[in-house]
């Protein structure tokens, strides 16, 4: 990926926005009670409707920096053309709905300037509703799934394991090295999995993460973020979602770092495959849905998949109201 000139110990924020200026005024003014000051934040708009730049300019900080996108470009895009102008050794990821606490990029950063094996230093972090209330209950749930609980804090090295447990809050609470984006760079591909392709580049050839065990960050769950569900709205959106996890996991299975994690990774894009599958058989495309649970069975024998496979298989009406049924009990 092309870059500018580095600025050493510069922190680029990265925000991109998409008609949420009541979210992204509260993500600004978190960025600038930042305990350290030496930052750039770079807010990039995806052809919103709404006035984001009179939103940014009404802060009247140099340290922001507006662009627009003349068309909407979609996450992914916007994503790459915002780091296209960051200047910063370091970037981070501020997503127009989330918020930092004002010690988060003081702590995080500290470790990086001490080590330039480091590539990626995270946190833990809170996990807040559409209202900003903190969500307790779910915050200690991704805790504990994605074994933070038991992470020991200070340096991993390598850290091939982290990744592959999803450990790393990449998009969430975590700075990275901007040098990582050099060799590969984040391709199209990826889109909605941007955050993890990016944790990926930071752990290639045997680099170091460094973990700060404390809740620095907020990331805010609600009907219109992008995680809110691989299985929610649109069809378009859906097949993205899948796709893009799916083109990762092939990464990461082709990559011979990650060999002697192949059953486990090997599981886990099973899943997407099954889930994308289901995605077509809920609009009633059988025959689509068969090539990727043929695939997840590969991957993945197990009996959802089974059940799936013989769904496809009946006429299309009768798939939506099995699938609907299904998914009513749970199943």
């Amino acid at each position: 990926m092309q870059q500018l000139p580095t600025e050493p110990g510069l922190v680029s924020i990265i925000t991109t926005t998409y008609n949420r200026t009541h979210y992204l005024k509260q993500a600004i003014e978190s960025a600038l009670k930042q305990t350290y000051p030496h930052f750039e934040m770079i807010i990039s708009d995806d052809a919103s409707t709404e006035d984001v730049e009179s939103v940014v300019a009404g802060f009247k900080d140099s340290r922001l920096r507006y662009r627009r996108n003349e068309t909407n470009l979609g996450m992914c895009a916007n994503i790459r053309a915002a780091l296209m102008e960051a200047r910063g050794e370091f970037f981070a990821y501020l997503n127009d709905d989330d918020m930092w606490e004002p010690t988060f990029l003081e702590k995080v950063v500290a470790p990086m300037m001490q080590n330039p094996e480091i590539t990626v230093s995270f946190s833990d972090h809170y996990v807040m509703d559409e209202n900003g209330t903190i969500d307790s209950t779910l915050t200690d749930t991704l805790f504990q799934r994605y074994a933070r609980n038991v992470l020991p804090p200070g340096l991993h090295q390598p850290f091939y394991q982290l990744m592959v447990q999803s450990t790393i809050p990449c998009a969430q609470a975590s700075l990275f090295r901007r040098s990582i984006l050099r060799e590969k760079g984040i391709p199209l591909e990826v889109g909605t999995c941007y955050d993890r392709w990016t944790g990926y580049l930071a752990c290639r050839k045997g680099q170091a993460a460094y973990y700060t065990p404390e809740r620095l960050t907020r990331y805010r769950v609600h009907g219109r973020s992008c995680t809110s569900g691989a299985g929610s709205g649109s069809l378009e959106r859906a097949l993205e979602w899948n796709h893009s996890f799916i083109y990762y996991y092939n990464a990461l299975l082709s990559d011979s770092d990650f060999h002697s994690y192949r059953a486990t990774l090997k599981r886990q894009r099973a899943i997407s495959l099954r889930i994308l599958a289901n995605t077509y058989l809920a609009y009633g495309q059988g025959t689509r849905a068969r090539q990727y649970l043929l695939r997840a069975l590969q991957d993945h024998p197990n009996p959802k998949g089974a059940m799936s496979l013989v769904i496809s298989f009946m006429p299309s009406l009768m798939q939506q109201r099995i699938l609907q049924k299904l998914r009513a009990s749970g199943g």
